[in-house]
C-alpha cells in the first residue's frame, strides 16, 4: 500500500475537511490523561499522536455502554440511520481489540447489526506508539507497538511531518476527501519511522523482562487452574469490574425491558463476569459462587476460551486493567506467578 508524507499544517487541513463531513474523534489530554474527543471543524485543537492509547477503548464507539436495541410493538427491521465517523490515532492494542470483537459480533452465525453497521461506516486511522506507559505489555503477546492490521490508514510522526500509510480502500478515499495533494514518503523518512518503531519496541520489551514466561499464557492458565498462586490475588480483588469496563475486548451484556409511554423498549447494557449476580439464576444458584471462581474466569476467557474459539487471545497488552485496578493487581504478575508455582 502507498505511503505519503504530510506536514502538520497539511494534516490539520485534512482533519478539518473530514470534520465537515462526519464526526472525527482524536486523542486529547485532559486532567493528565488521554481521552477521545470530538474534533470540530476549524478547531485549533490538534490530535496528540505521541505517547500511548486513550483511557477509553475503541469498543465504546461500536458497543455502547447502554442503548435501546428494540422498540415494540413495532417493526423488527433494523434501522440503519447512524452516520459514519473517523477515529484518528488508534494504537495497535485497540486495533487488535477490534479484531477480537469482530469475531464475536461480526463473524458468527448471529451477527450484531449495530456493530456490523458501525464497523462498515467508520474509518479507523491507527498511530504508532512512542513512549510506552509502565503498564504496556503488548510485546508479551507477540504484538508490536505500532499498527499491524485492522487500520484503514496509519500515521507515524517523523522529523519531516507525519507519514500516512494506506491500509484499505476506505483509507485511500479518506485521503482523497482531505483535499490535500500529498507527496510520497521517501526512503529516508520510512527508515526513520522504522528506527522509531524499533526504539519503542525495545522499550516495551525491556520494561517487561521481569514478567516474561517460558510457556504461553493459554498453557499456563489451562494447566494451573487449581494452583495456589491464585489465592494471593483472589482476596485482594474488590470485584468492582473496573478492569473489565476498560478492557478493549470484554463484551458481556444484559438485556432488560422497560415501558416508555405506550411502547416498550429493550435495552442493552454492559455486564461483567466479576459481579456476584452475573451467573445467578432462578432459585439463587450461581455457576461461579465464589470469588476464586469469578477471579479466574477472566483469565480463562481471555487465554483459553477465546484462543480455542478464534485462535487469538482476548487480551491486547494495553495495560488498562493494571491502571484501573484499585487493588493494584497486575495481570502480568499473576500469569508469571502461575508459572513460578509450577516449580514450587
Amino acid at each position: 500500500m502507498p505511503t505519503y508524507i504530510a506536514t502538520p499544517r497539511e494534516l490539520q487541513r485534512m482533519l478539518d475537511a473530514w470534520a465537515q463531513d462526519r464526526p472525527v474523534y482524536v486523542p486529547i489530554s485532559r486532567a493528565g490523561h488521554r481521552h477521545w474527543s470530538r474534533l470540530e471543524s476549524d478547531s485549533e485543537i490538534s490530535p496528540e499522536l505521541d505517547g500511548i492509547r486513550a483511557v477509553e477503548p475503541l469498543k465504546i464507539f461500536y458497543f455502547r455502554t447502554r442503548e435501546t436495541v428494540a422498540t415494540y410493538p413495532s417493526s423488527t427491521e433494523f434501522v440503519d440511520d447512524e452516520p459514519g465517523f473517523v477515529l484518528f490515532g488508534a494504537k495497535n492494542c485497540d486495533l487488535r481489540g477490534l479484531e477480537c470483537l469482530d469475531e464475536t459480533f461480526a463473524k458468527g452465525d448471529i451477527k450484531d447489526p449495530f456493530w456490523v453497521s458501525r464497523r462498515e461506516k467508520a474509518v479507523v486511522v491507527g498511530a504508532d506508539c512512542s513512549e510506552p506507559a509502565p503498564s504496556c505489555f503488548c510485546t508479551l503477546l507477540g504484538m508490536e507497538p505500532h499498527p499491524q492490521s485492522s487500520f484503514d490508514l496509519s500515521v507515524a510522526v517523523v522529523s519531516d511531518g507525519v507519514i500516512l500509510e494506506v491500509g484499505t480502500e476506505k483509507g485511500k478515499k479518506l485521503i482523497e476527501a482531505g483535499g490535500v495533494e500529498l507527496g510520497e514518503a521517501t526512503e529516508a523518512q520510512l527508515a526513520e519511522r522504522e528506527r522509531n518503531r524499533e526504539q519503542t519496541r525495545s522499550a516495551v520489551e525491556e520494561q517487561n523482562r521481569e514478567y516474561e514466561t517460558h510457556r504461553p499464557y493459554p498453557e499456563l492458565v489451562e494447566s494451573n487452574y487449581d494452583s495456589a498462586a491464585w489465592n494471593k490475588y483472589v482476596g485482594r480483588c474488590r470485584e468492582d469490574a473496573a478492569c473489565l469496563a476498560v478492557c478493549p475486548t470484554c463484551h458481556c451484556f444484559v438485556l432488560y425491558d422497560q415501558k416508555v409511554g405506550d411502547k416498550n423498549e429493550r435495552v442493552r447494557v454492559w455486564d461483567f463476569c466479576y459481579l456476584r449476580g452475573y451467573t445467578r439464576v432462578g432459585g439463587g444458584h450461581s455457576a461461579r459462587a465464589t470469588g476464586n471462581d469469578r477471579f479466574k474466569n477472566k483469565y480463562v476467557k481471555k487465554f483459553q476460551f477465546y484462543p480455542a474459539q478464534f485462535d487469538m487471545p482476548a487480551c491486547t497488552g494495553c495495560g488498562r486493567c493494571i491502571e484501573a485496578c484499585l487493588a493494584g493487581i497486575d495481570m502480568r504478575q499473576v500469569l508469571h506467578d502461575l508459572e513460578e508455582s509450577e516449580s514450587a
